[in-house]
């Protein structure tokens, strides 16, 4: 009962209200968000569970069916300010591929979390991948299997209004901000499936060592990989784009910067998101990135 009494409190929305919080979130030169909707802990938790339940029955490339009435304003006025602040920080410090593929590739609208049903249809005629809901994290093994067959896992709740600028949890902001625009990159689509590729053939053969190698790599270059452009530096991985705090965190500490090399990967990477990673990767290039990983994969 206390469960359902949540479900129809959240359902309804009457849990939720308007509150700033600029004082609890770096602003840096980036502005003040705009007023938040504040979500109390059970309301999170439950709106939580009841989009996860409706994914739990959603097939690959399909919109989940969230009852009783899908996405809630107040969850579509956290996209518009997530949406806003990362376009914000990405436009200085990620690299021109991300930001034409998130803007001219993935081409979401800044006013409403995205139709994933709709999306996927247009991502499979672009680049021939799909969107696969799944309701949070799951394994390394699920994950990469997910990748071999060209589908992208994606989560389909909201962070609330405390993990505004970093959330160690994925949300759909890290992915439909992070990892799905990246797909629109031929180089960055093409390391993605290789990555589950070789997972698939590590598992076949045993290999859990190596197996643990590729998920330090998917994390240092996937997830938290840096390039050089132009003189900068700038992000290429979808959690450190995502999570707009930890981009503004990587690109004041430019000393957390190491060269991409395999061994310094092997020596100083981290599968560790419970906070900003300690040291991030720096390759030439997106594509000479993606063709390095690749090779070093060929290798295992």
């Amino acid at each position: 009962m206390a469960l359902r009494r949540l479900q129809c409190a959240a359902g309804r929305h009457a849990a939720f209200h308007t509150r700033g919080i600029t004082s609890q979130i770096p602003l840096h030169d980036y502005g003040a968000p705009p007023p938040l909707p504040h979500y109390p802990p059970d309301v999170a938790r439950a709106r939580k569970r009841i989009i996860n339940a409706a994914v739990s029955t959603t097939k690959v490339g399909h919109t989940p069916q969230i009852l009783p009435q899908g996405y809630l304003p107040e969850e579509h006025q956290m996209w518009q300010a997530l949406y806003g602040r990362v376009l914000a920080v990405a436009s200085r410090h990620a690299c021109a591929a991300y930001l034409r593929a998130l803007l001219e590739g993935a081409a979401f609208s800044a006013e409403r979390i995205p139709d994933i049903g709709r999306f996927s249809m247009r991502l499979q005629a672009l680049t021939g991948w799909q969107v696969a809901p799944v309701g949070g994290p799951i394994s390394s093994q699920q994950f990469f299997a997910l990748l071999e067959c060209r589908q992208m896992p994606c989560t389909q709740y909201i962070r609330p209004h405390t993990k505004y600028a970093f959330t160690e949890d994925p949300d759909c902001i890290h992915e439909m901000l992070g990892h799905l625009p990246a797909l629109f990159i031929p180089s960055w689509a093409r390391l993605s499936q290789a990555f589950g590729i070789t997972a698939k053939r590590l598992m076949e053969e045993g290999k859990e060592e190596q197996l643990e190698k590729l998920t330090v790599m998917y994390f240092a270059v996937n997830e938290k990989g840096l390039i050089k452009e132009g003189g900068e530096v700038k992000a290429i991985g979808a959690s450190v784009i995502s999570g707009s705090g930890e981009l503004l965190h990587a690109m004041e500490h430019p000393e957390k910067h190491l060269p991409f090399d395999v061994d310094l990967v092997m020596k100083y990477g981290s599968t560790d998101e419970t906070d900003f990673m300690e040291w991030f990767f720096v390759g030439e290039s997106v594509d000479d990135m993606a063709e390095q990983v690749q090779a070093w994969m060929d290798t295992l």
